[in-house]
């Protein structure tokens, strides 16, 4: 069996007297499909910005960082080529979030040569205060500090493709605006409500594909009245990163068509859970760092059983992706965790809840380039090949026979056992 390790393929040698089912959906769009959605979409966009079109000078594309698979260096051109007529003064704002500035080299590559060329592309830092302004306060507290650039602009055009998010519900759509060019401590009041006050646990309505009652989406979705022009192109894609559906319009609207969209693809029935899951995390960009390569982890754990064996590809090549993710591994127990959070939450606080409370009850073990002590700390396995980590999956599994998933792109499915 295959599978996606950074930007190499790996052969895994799987025990025989396992069962074994690969989770995945048929399916993928030829490139010359792929350009007539995206072609269709930004039609739509034209025709709904016809009547501004003339009084707009200063146009702002919001764009996602390289952690998100959107085909850019595609989309941008065919883009461009439709408002070239219009002579506008157009900047490029990279939705970094409260992920760190990337080497200009990495941005090149995100957009493309061309647009690198011939556009202004910046970078938002969260923890620039001098790049921030205040928009205002949500109806649940949260003060909203946006890049300054936003309210500069004539007018904000929103790009970015919708995915599972394991607790926003979907990303994308308004978390371009929230996390994607907001403040810090936005950022951090925002996600801090995945923590449930009374129990210090995850808040059980933060979950994929739950949008309607989820509190982190609730709130982030609020930024929108305070960005009243604005568009967005919105996609969807499929297992190979090629753009499947796309829509056009305003931010909550399009990005429900897509939602929709998103289920259809990556919505998996499973009848039972598996004594043993074998996972990626889908190759680079997705397992670029541990923050990044937990969302397959977190898929992957729905699919196996109590006491049960994951074993998890991903490469991590720029290592944890966040300083404030190891710190709360000093604490014994997730209940130990998530007490700290309700005293001392900080961004990426909850993914170091999330990781704990799975290491608490399965044997995860992680194939990637992070040194072994930093895994071990977290509660989970490391192995340096995928011969050594099959091996230790079968110690655990101490002869047991039964069930075992394959899941080839586990940052993207998303398993609901019927068990």
């Amino acid at each position: 069996m295959h599978f996606r390790y950074g930007k190499q393929i790996i052969d895994v040698q799987l025990p025989e007297h396992i069962q074994w089912q690969i989770l995945e959906k048929p399916g993928s769009a030829s490139p010359v499909q792929e350009q007539q959605v995206i072609a269709n979409s930004i039609d739509r966009l034209m025709y709904l910005l016809h009547d501004q079109l003339q009084s707009i000078h200063n146009l702002l594309i919001i764009i996602p960082d390289h952690t998100r698979k959107c085909r850019l260096p595609l989309v941008l051109p065919l883009l461009m080529q439709r408002l070239q007529p219009y002579d506008l003064k157009t900047e490029f704002l990279v939705a970094n979030g409260s992920h760190v500035e990337q080497p200009e080299a990495a941005i090149k590559e995100l957009v493309g040569e061309d647009i690198y060329t011939h556009y202004p592309v910046i970078q938002h830092d969260s923890r620039d205060e001098k790049s921030l302004i205040r928009f205002g306060v949500t109806d649940f507290g949260t003060e909203i500090y946006l890049n300054k650039k936003v309210r500069e602009a004539d007018y904000v055009l929103t790009i970015g493709g919708i995915l599972y998010h394991y607790f926003a519900g979907f990303g994308g759509g308004p978390k371009m605006l929230l996390p994607g060019v907001a403040g810090y401590e936005t950022i951090r009041i925002n996600h801090r409500r995945t923590i449930d006050e009374q129990t210090g646990f995850f808040h059980k309505d933060c979950f994929e594909g739950n949008i309607t009652t989820n509190p982190v989406y609730r709130d982030l979705a609020q930024v929108v009245q305070w960005v009243p022009n604005c568009l967005s192109l919105q996609f969807a894609l499929d297992v190979d990163g090629h753009i499947v559906y796309a829509e056009s319009g305003p931010v909550l609207p399009t990005q429900n068509l897509v939602c929709a969209q998103v289920k259809e693809l990556y919505s998996l029935s499973l009848r039972e859970k598996a004594e043993i899951v074998v996972a990626s995390a889908g190759g680079f960009p997705a397992d670029v760092n541990l923050i990044q390569a937990h969302k397959a982890i977190h898929h992957a754990f729905q699919a196996v059983r109590e006491q049960g064996v994951v074993v998890i590809f991903a490469e991590c090549a720029e290592g944890i992706g966040s300083k404030t993710f190891m710190p709360y591994f000093t604490e014994k127990t997730s209940r130990d965790i998530g007490r700290r959070l309700l005293r001392d939450y900080m961004i990426n606080g909850q993914t170091a809840l999330s990781l704990k409370t799975k290491t608490e009850a399965v044997h995860i073990i992680l194939v990637s380039l992070l040194d072994k002590d930093l895994v071990q700390q977290t509660g989970m396995i490391p192995c340096a090949s995928a011969a050594e980590a099959m091996q230790t999956a079968q110690n655990y599994l101490d002869g047991r026979s039964g069930k075992g998933y394959l899941f080839p792109a586990a940052n993207l499915y998303v398993p609901h056992v019927t068990e």
